[in-house]
This record gives structure tokens, sequence and C-alpha cells, in this order.
């Protein structure tokens, strides 16, 4: 029970981890000030600190490949919904795409 627990809370940092990559990459787009980059900059920090601490628990390549796609769906989203990007069709569906995917890593792993 203890190494499922362990391998649970390595999936919670690698996604915690892609959560705060959403936020720091739409900042770094939009830093006018000192501290702006000086938040961005801890938001860096840690979110590879989650995901390292993750890759002690699980396959680097799945823990890569979740750690970047939720910060790619996310910043996607952010753009569109937040900053007011053009909304596609196109990209709705190939972030569905990513996100089956993700989902579908995950599934095969040995950890899972």
């Amino acid at each position: 029970m203890n190494e499922k627990f362990n391998i649970n809370i390595a999936w919670f940092l690698i996604i915690l981890g892609g959560i705060i990559e959403c936020f720091w990459v739409s900042g770094l787009k939009y830093s006018t000030e000192i501290w702006h980059y000086i938040l961005t900059a801890i938001g860096v920090c840690i979110s590879f600190t989650c995901f390292l601490k993750a890759c002690e628990r699980l396959e680097v390549s799945i823990a890569y490949s979740v750690f970047v796609g939720i910060g790619t769906i996310g910043v996607v989203l952010n753009e569109m919904f937040i900053f007011n990007e053009a909304v596609s069709i196109v990209k709705l569906v190939l972030i569905a795409i990513l996100l089956l995917s993700i989902i579908a890593l995950k599934w095969v792993s040995k950890e899972a």
C-alpha cells in the first residue's frame, strides 16, 4: 500500500507541476515588471521541482510526456479563454487528442 501511495503522490506532483507550468509560461509572455519575472521564476522552480520529485517514482518518459502535455493544453486554453485568442475547433480537437494521449500513457505505464 505504501508503494501505491508514493506513486499516487508522484502522479499528483506531475499534474500539479503541469498546472503551475501553464501559469508561468503565460506569465512569461505577459510580464512587464520585475516582480512579474520573479513570480515567473518561482513558478518555474516549483513546477520543475514537482517534475523532478515525481521522476523518482515514475518512468521519466511517461512523466515528461504527461508534464509537457498538461502544460501545453493549459497554455493553449489560457490563451483562448483568458487572453482572448481565437477559439478554433481544430485547436479544441487537437487538445482532446493530446488529452486522450496523456490518459493512454498513464494507463499503459507500469506504475499506473
